[in-house]
């Protein structure tokens, strides 16, 4: 069902959630476009609760399309400032759904694709948010900084002839976690562009999967 510009989705039948999946829609799209992708999850976690709301972009509101933070005028000088604005307004969001499916910071994951991933990798650089991130085609508006805590797990899937957003800052922002000692995997997608496939959605999701077992694994030993 859908309340206002947030749809939700619940866990396939006969079973009970345990996780919170938020997807994050790219610049100029709409909520309604990741609700596919959100089902391609759902379809690996059946137990995961779907949350897909559209950005927060006011000049963008009464539009078919949606931003997360002005896009007009955006450039270098600017982009950190832009997304910093709403980042307390996706975590109020992101807080509000785990309190109503009852799904704890741990088991939610944001996905997000290219502004939402943004987005997503930046909100996460304040602890106890979400347990990983799935970022398609995206990049941090500021790489984080020596001694930044981040205790989420992150999966970055970028298209190797990407042109929008460049793979370099897939591959800057995997170096930089990996020496902050943040769990992190990198696929580089040949003769992918500036898009979502559903081989990149399952390679997302397959990461997902294999980070959440090897922490399982982890934990017993």
């Amino acid at each position: 069902m859908s309340s206002g510009r947030v749809f939700r989705f619940g866990p396939s039948q006969s079973h009970r959630t345990n996780r919170l999946f938020v997807f994050l829609h790219g610049c100029g799209a709409t909520a309604q476009s990741m609700i596919p992708i959100a089902f391609k999850f759902q379809a690996r976690f059946p137990s995961a609760a779907l949350v897909v709301p559209s950005g927060f972009d006011p000049e963008a509101r009464g539009a078919a399309a949606q931003d997360w933070y002005p896009t007009r005028g955006l450039n270098a000088d600017n982009h950190r400032e832009r997304v910093a604005a709403v980042l307390p307004d996706v975590e109020d969001l992101v807080r509000r759904e785990q309190t109503n499916f009852g799904v704890p910071a741990s088991r939610t994951v944001l996905v997000g694709f290219s502004q939402g991933g943004t987005v997503a990798l930046e909100v996460v650089k304040a602890p106890g948010i979400a347990g990983a991130v799935v970022a398609f085609s995206s990049r941090f508006a500021r790489l984080p900084a020596n001694g930044t805590h981040i205790s989420s797990r992150i999966h970055l899937v970028h298209g190797g002839f990407d042109s929008v957003v460049s793979p370099v800052y897939a591959e800057r922002a995997a170096r930089v976690l990996v020496g902050l000692h943040v769990p992190v995997t990198l696929d580089i997608v040949e003769d992918l562009g500036h898009s979502l496939t559903h081989h990149a959605i399952s390679l997302g999701s397959l990461r997902l999967l294999q980070g959440i077992y090897e922490r399982r694994r982890a934990t017993l030993h």
